[in-house]
C-alpha cells in the first residue's frame, strides 16, 4: 500500500470516527441578548449640598449568553439544563454562570423541578410588567426591596442554592415555589440557618396578566439575625395596541437591634426596620414598528425613619428594526426625600447603575441604545 493511500485512509477515519459520538450528543441551543446603550447621567445634588456632576458612558444592560438543552426521556418526561452568563459588552468582562443556571426534570402533566441558581418566584411574578426592564429606567431602582436600602437581602433576586418547583400551565394558571440557602459558605450552625422561601401564583392570557407572591427570609444570627418578609401583587391588561400594568408590594421585618445594620442597630429588639410599601404603574402604546412607554415608581418611607421615600418617573421610545433588533431611547429621573439615598439602576443588570451621591439627591439619565436578541 502506498504512502498516499495510507494517508487518505487516516484522513477518512478521522472524519468518520467522531460521528457516533456526535449523533448521541443532546440538543444544545445557544442564545443570548446584546443590549448596549450610551448614557448621559446627571447625579444631582444631595440635601447636604454635595454638588453632583454629569457623566457619559457606554453601558451593557443585562447582556448575556447562554447554553441550554433538553433530552426526551419518554412518557412526557424530559431532562433539562441551562448555563447562562452575564457579559459586559462595554468593557470586555463578564461572569460565568451567574445568571439562571440549573439542571432539572420536567413533565407535561406534573410540572418541573430544578436545582441551581435561579430567579425566585417572587421576582418572576411581576418582572414581565416592567416596560423599562434592563435599562437605566428599570423599576428595580426602587421596586423589589433594594438590598441595604429597603431590605437586608434583596427579595427581587436571582438566588444561588435554589431548589424550585413550577406547576404545569392549567387554563392560564400556574404556581411556583422555591427554597433557598442564603448561607452557602456558612461554617457554623448558626450561619447555616439563613434560608429563604418564595411562592407565587400567576394567571396569564393574551389580554390579562395577574399574580400574587410571598417571600420570607430567615437571616443568620452571626451576620444579621431576625426575619424579613414581603408580599406583592401585579396586574396587567392589554387591549389591541395599548397596555397598562400595575404592581404593589409591602415588606416587614424583625431586624431591630441588628448590630451589623447601621439603620437598625439603635432600634428596639425585633422592631420593624426596613418595612415599607412600594407601587409601580406603567403604560405602553404600540403603533407599527414603534412604541411609546411611561412608568412611575414610588417607594414609601422605611418603618424606622421618616423622609426616606423616593419616586422615579421614566419616559421611553422603542423602534423595532426587525423581530430581534430594537433601538430605544429612555429618560428617567429619581427623586429622593431628604433622608433617602436610592440610586438609578442596579449593578446586577446594568453597568450604567450608580449609587446616589448622598441623601436627598435627584439623579436623572438619558439613554440611547440597541438591543439584539439571538
Amino acid at each position: 500500500m502506498s504512502k498516499h493511500t495510507v494517508l487518505k485512509n487516516i484522513i477518512a477515519l478521522s472524519l468518520i470516527a467522531p460521528l457516533p459520538v456526535l449523533a448521541d450528543t443532546p440538543n444544545v441551543n445557544v442564545y443570548g441578548v446584546a443590549n448596549v446603550s450610551y448614557d448621559s447621567i446627571n447625579t444631582g445634588t444631595s440635601a447636604a449640598g454635595v454638588q453632583g456632576t454629569t457623566l457619559s458612558k457606554a453601558s451593557s444592560n443585562a447582556s448575556r449568553i447562554g447554553l441550554k438543552g433538553s433530552e426526551d426521556l419518554g412518557d412526557g418526561l424530559a431532562a433539562n439544563w441551562q448555563i447562562e452568563s452575564l457579559i459586559a459588552l462595554d468593557n470586555a468582562g463578564g461572569t460565568f454562570a451567574t445568571r439562571n443556571s440549573f439542571a432539572g426534570l420536567s413533565s407535561k402533566n406534573y410540572g418541573s423541578v430544578l436545582v441551581g441558581r435561579y430567579d425566585t418566584p417572587y421576582k418572576i411574578s411581576t418582572r414581565k410588567l416592567d416596560n423599562f426592564s434592563d435599562s437605566i429606567g428599570d423599576n428595580r431602582s426602587l421596586f423589589g426591596t433594594v438590598a441595604s436600602t429597603s431590605a437586608s437581602t434583596a427579595f427581587d433576586g436571582r438566588q444561588p442554592d435554589v431548589i424550585a418547583y413550577s406547576s404545569p400551565l392549567m387554563a392560564g394558571f400556574s404556581a411556583a415555589i422555591a427554597q433557598v440557602n442564603l448561607a452557602e459558605t456558612a461554617t457554623t450552625n448558626a450561619a447555616a440557618k439563613a434560608t429563604a422561601t418564595s411562592f407565587a401564583a400567576m394567571y396569564d392570557s393574551p389580554t390579562l396578566t395577574a399574580s400574587v407572591a410571598y417571600e420570607t427570609h430567615m437571616l443568620d444570627t452571626i451576620r444579621v439575625g431576625g426575619t424579613e418578609a414581603a408580599y406583592r401583587a401585579g396586574l396587567g391588561y392589554t387591549l389591541d395596541d395599548f397596555s397598562v400594568a400595575a404592581a404593589y408590594e409591602k415588606t416587614s421585618d424583625t431586624l431591630g437591634k441588628a448590630t451589623s445594620l447601621t439603620t437598625c442597630s439603635a432600634l428596639a429588639t425585633g422592631a420593624d426596620c426596613f418595612g415599607h410599601s412600594a407601587s409601580y404603574l406603567t403604560a405602553k402604546y404600540n403603533f407599527g414598528s414603534d412604541a411609546i412607554k411611561v412608568a412611575y415608581t414610588k417607594v414609601g418611607a422605611l418603618a424606622s425613619a421618616v423622609n426616606t421615600g423616593a419616586d422615579q418617573a421614566s419616559l421611553g421610545y422603542d423602534h423595532r428594526l426587525s423581530k430581534r433588533s430594537t433601538v430605544f431611547a429612555v429618560y428617567t429621573k429619581l427623586t429622593n426625600e431628604t433622608k433617602a439615598n436610592y440610586g438609578l439602576g442596579n449593578a446586577a443588570f446594568s453597568s450604567a447603575a450608580f449609587t446616589s451621591i448622598g441623601a436627598g439627591a435627584a439623579p436623572s439619565a438619558f439613554s440611547l441604545g440597541i438591543k439584539q436578541v439571538f
